[in-house]
């Protein structure tokens, strides 16, 4: 169990929008604004048990989240905060605006009610209240037809409260309710309709999905992701590619197109090209111009040597190379921290085979994060020093202590304070549903000042050592994968653009001039590929605003201090300019973005796409080079995730589901998710 004392709200926020934590309805909130607009926070945990974290309420549109309490006092008490700063949040909550937007113009041209905010997955307020619209008799046998459900079929208590049970459950009122009384055997349908029924679903998503990025293709506003992932029970090996496009509205949207089954036993780069090639050509995927972030495995990467595809390091798999190295090292070097690192791996195979533990801790002690590893480091250990207390009163009363023994609790304490800042780093390089790659560069220079070693801490001889590989690997491994797209995205952040977070000037300058040539190239290219050239190389009626709107500060930012706040003032510039050629405008255009003031609240959410949205009328040709560069992803997570979804469906009872049922349920669950669940014909 989580202790929610331990958490900040800036990590609640950043779980929330990798889905690792779920919105929840408060059932004792009947005001509007718990109704509608705030939830508490929870998770699912390893019993698909509801877990909700106390003290926290979290917006119900861009899941930003605040303390209601504090933590407990001495007697196991907690302050009452009240609900003053979210109140505030939701008054200037932009995407609350958007949504109201949308929801009075959907209402306007339907005769359906517009619904309130989806929530993430729980639904607790609709299974505890309003029951009394049925007799107690058929409450009864409703409850005892769930549960024979759950008991019956093995399922978790969780997928009562799916969407697609309360779904089909709704469909079946429905159909009583036109139809009368019927016989469930005579409409319902078993699993070969169902499974024929699933493929039809497949074919017709992919026909959905390759006509939503014909635009994108066309503007060159696409990138993808792409992994190999092999099955555990049937050994077969499945081929993952990601696509990530921005709209004309500026919205970065995902989709997996394909986690196709890879036919040929050997994954040499000729095997896996020949597997890619059949997917570009499937969706129309445009050879040379679709940038694609992987892993740096040889065979992938090999494989888009073929045709020179640009291909990028997925950052998050860099970090925990670094991670990896630096472990490594340091056991080596220090005999005190092998046996640190043994003594917990022991642990927690302990644990993990021993009955009567987990459940009594604080925090059940983690495993290693699966498809992402590199979380492995912080959440494995901080798991152990929040239970480590409670831990070492339980294998103390089994004549166990031996165990905990030679763990080092100051080191341990350490190791998390390190981790957990790296951790932070990790959210903003993994995001799916906002941009990540102008986060890269930043991520390095911090991980580089997290990494520094305090004076008077000589005696630490260990997580000295530590830092001290982790910054050499950082440079070896990390810093050697930027690219100039990465400097040039973190450029088109407009709190980054002036790079104050590299100190050295000559080295800023270079970084400057290498970043404006190649916007140069690139708007050559934008022009190139526009319908309208002549709009692009208008300068607008009405001189840019050379002051942002006010912009929220985020809690838990780990960018917070390098991110640029003040700008220069902006020099005076004429709407009367000749513009005789694109370069003249592009330098016209970067002189104008430069020289803009940003103040310390934003309504830009640190999402540049909602900066370039409301600057696309006055600096054209950089909204649109913005619009290419940010689809492309900082890393590879979310083709890590789709194979964790697949690891779910490819069980050891499921292991007789034939390549295409497999690929069709994990893209259909990642379409149902992302709200592209194609539509009946």
């Amino acid at each position: 169990m989580i202790d929610p004392d331990n958490l900040k709200c800036g990590q609640i926020e950043a779980k929330l929008k990798l889905k690792e934590f779920i919105l929840t309805k408060n059932i004792k909130g009947n005001c509007e604004k718990w109704l509608n607009d705030i939830s508490l926070v929870g998770r699912t945990n390893e019993n698909d048990e509801e877990e909700i974290f106390e003290g926290y309420a979290a917006c119900n549109y861009c899941y930003s989240t605040y303390r209601t309490h504090s933590t407990k006092d001495k007697h196991g008490q907690r302050k009452n905060y009240g609900l003053k700063s979210i109140h505030q949040h939701l008054k200037e909550c932009s995407y609350k605006s958007k949504n109201q937007a949308s929801r009075i113009a959907s209402s306007s041209t339907t005769n359906i009610l517009p619904q309130g905010p989806p929530l993430r997955q729980a639904l607790i307020p609709k299974f505890t209240y309003n029951k009394n619209k049925i007799s107690n008799k058929y409450q009864n046998k409703l409850k005892d037809a769930e549960l024979k459900f759950v008991v019956a079929g093995s399922h978790s208590l969780n997928s009562l409260e799916n969407d697609g049970m309360i779904e089909l459950l709704q469909l079946g009122i429905e159909i009583g309710s036109h139809y009368g009384m019927l016989d469930v055997h005579d409409i319902f349908y078993g699993r070969k309709t169902i499974r024929e029924y699933l493929l039809i679903k497949f074919d017709s998503y992919l026909k959905t999905i390759r006509n939503a990025l014909d635009e994108p293709i066309k503007e060159h506003c696409l990138a993808a992701t792409c992994d190999l992932w092999t099955d555990d029970f049937t050994k077969r090996s499945y081929l993952d590619i990601t696509v990530f496009w921005t709209t004309k509205e500026y919205e970065l949207k995902h989709s997996l197109l394909r986690c196709k089954y890879f036919e040929e036993e050997s994954k040499t780069a000729v095997n896996i090209w020949n597997e890619l090639k059949i997917i570009f050509d499937s969706f129309n995927l445009s050879y040379g111009d679709t940038p694609i972030t992987t892993d740096s495995g040889s065979n992938i990467v090999a494989a888009f040597k073929i045709t020179d595809e640009t291909r990028l390091p997925c950052m998050a798999h860099r970090c925990n190379t670094v991670l990896q190295i630096a472990w490594d090292e340091t056991i080596k070097t220090h005999h005190d921290f092998e046996i640190f690192c043994n003594c917990i791996k022991d642990l927690r195979k302990f644990i993990n085979q021993t009955s009567g533990i987990q459940d009594k801790l604080p925090k059940s002690i983690k495993c290693n994060s699966g498809t992402r590893p590199w979380r492995s480091y912080f959440t494995v250990h901080d798991s152990l020093n929040a239970s480590f207390t409670t831990l070492t009163q339980i294998l103390s009363a089994r004549n166990e202590q031996h165990r905990i023994f030679y763990i080092n609790t100051v080191l341990l304490l350490d190791i998390v304070d390190l981790m957990e800042q790296f951790s932070l780093i990790f959210d903003y390089l993994e995001f799916s549903n906002c941009p990540t790659l102008q986060n890269v560069v930043p991520s390095y220079y911090k991980m580089v000042s997290y990494c520094q070693i305090k004076v008077n801490t000589q005696e630490k001889q260990i997580i000295n050592t530590l830092k001290s590989v982790i910054l050499k690997a950082l440079g070896d491994k990390y810093w050697s994968s930027i690219t100039l797209l990465h400097w040039i995205a973190t450029f088109l952040e407009p709190t980054f653009k002036s790079l104050t977070f590299v100190h050295d000037k000559k080295d800023r300058a270079k970084r400057y001039n290498e970043i404006q040539k190649r916007l140069h190239v690139l708007a050559g290219d934008v022009l190139t590929t526009s319908d309208d050239d002549q709009q692009i190389l208008i300068p607008p009626t009405d001189p840019i605003s050379s002051s942002s709107p006010p912009q929220k500060k985020h809690k838990n930012d780990p960018f917070v201090d390098i991110r640029q706040h003040v700008a220069a003032n902006p020099s005076p510039s004429s709407s009367k300019t000749t513009l005789e050629s694109l370069n003249i405008e592009l330098d016209r255009q970067l002189r104008l973005y430069n020289n803009m003031t940003l103040n310390n609240n934003s309504e830009y959410d640190n999402n540049p796409l909602l900066f370039w949205k409301q600057q696309q009328d006055h600096l054209s040709l950089l909204a649109k080079i913005a619009r290419s560069i940010i689809a492309i992803q900082a890393s590879s997570s979310e083709s890590e995730r789709h194979f964790s979804i697949a690891g779910r469906v490819v069980t050891e009872q499921r292991s007789n589901l034939d390549s295409d049922c497999v690929e069709a349920l994990v893209v259909l669950k990642e379409a149902y998710l992302n709200n592209l669940w194609p539509k009946e014909d």
